[in-house]
């Protein structure tokens, strides 16, 4: 998700507030990393929101500083007094290098209002909510399985993460944890460049491991032989967060399985946000 903006100024109110870095977490050495932040006590979001964060870059031509905006979801939930938000690393980027440099003590800035559809007001109804995220497009359902609402509604939640490498799993060890909690939760990691092994998830079945892409395990029914759930237009609740290749080829794929977005006030099956 990538959100730039200019003046962020009302008259003479801020639109944002500045906070401070108080950890980093390297998930995997300059690629992965997360931040956790002050939060401001009047911030208020819904669990798979984001935030737009500031930080003040100096700019190629003079070197003089001019602030670069960006959109992060929330991976901390409403109620934890910290924000904490997930990244990737772009060689070259404008902005991610600068957030990856930073640390305890320094300055960012987050915008006083939070945005976002991957919220759970979005489904009024439904039995089992499938969460599909590429990469950290995982930041907002973290928030979600991390809320005690998402338990309470829902008699079973399936999150399928889909990287490259199972090195860039991160968060992984809370996932395990919740199902050693007994949260009906199953977690499924799809890598796409190496085999899979059965310690990434007690929900993988060994002779389902080959590398593979969450489309094409949908495609050929492979998917739901994994989770041993069968997605059910009238009682499947899905959310895709992710690359837009990746989101673009899913509900294409959901669409012909009656899956929809839902429009004008009319409760739909499907949430989509782009994360890139």
């Amino acid at each position: 998700m990538t959100d730039t903006s200019g003046s962020q100024v009302i008259g003479k109110e801020l639109r944002y507030t500045r906070q401070s870095v108080l950890a980093k977490k390297v998930w995997l050495d300059e690629k992965l990393f997360s931040l956790r932040v002050t939060k401001d006590p009047a911030f208020n979001f819904l669990p798979g929101q984001f935030a737009r964060l500031g930080l003040s870059i100096a700019t190629a031509t003079n070197g003089d500083l001019a602030e670069e905006w960006r959109a992060y979801s929330m991976v901390s939930s409403p109620k934890e007094t910290e924000l904490e938000f997930f990244s990737v690393l772009v060689p070259g980027g404008k902005f991610s290098p600068a957030m990856a440099s930073l640390s305890v003590g320094d300055e960012i800035l987050i915008d006083k209002t939070a945005y976002g559809f991957l919220t759970l007001d979005r489904f009024p109804d439904g039995e089992d909510l499938w969460l599909f995220c590429t990469g950290t497009g995982l930041s907002a359902y973290i928030a979600l399985l991390r809320d005690q609402q998402v338990w309470a509604q829902f008699k079973k939640v399936i999150l399928i993460h889909g990287v490259r490498h199972a090195s860039e799993l991160a968060y992984r060890d809370e996932m395990l944890e919740l199902i050693q909690a007994d949260k009906p939760l199953v977690y499924l990691p799809v890598t796409s460049k190496e085999l899979s092994s059965p310690e990434l998830s007690p929900n993988v079945h060994p002779d389902l491991l080959q590398p593979s892409r969450m489309t094409s395990l949908l495609s050929s029914g492979e998917l739901e032989q994994r989770v041993r759930i069968a997605l059910n237009p009238s009682s499947s609740r899905i959310m895709l967060c992710g690359n837009p290749a990746m989101v673009t080829d899913m509900r294409k794929l959901l669409s012909a399985r009656g899956f929809v977005a839902g429009r004008r006030g009319v409760a739909g099956n499907l949430a989509v946000e782009n994360y890139w």
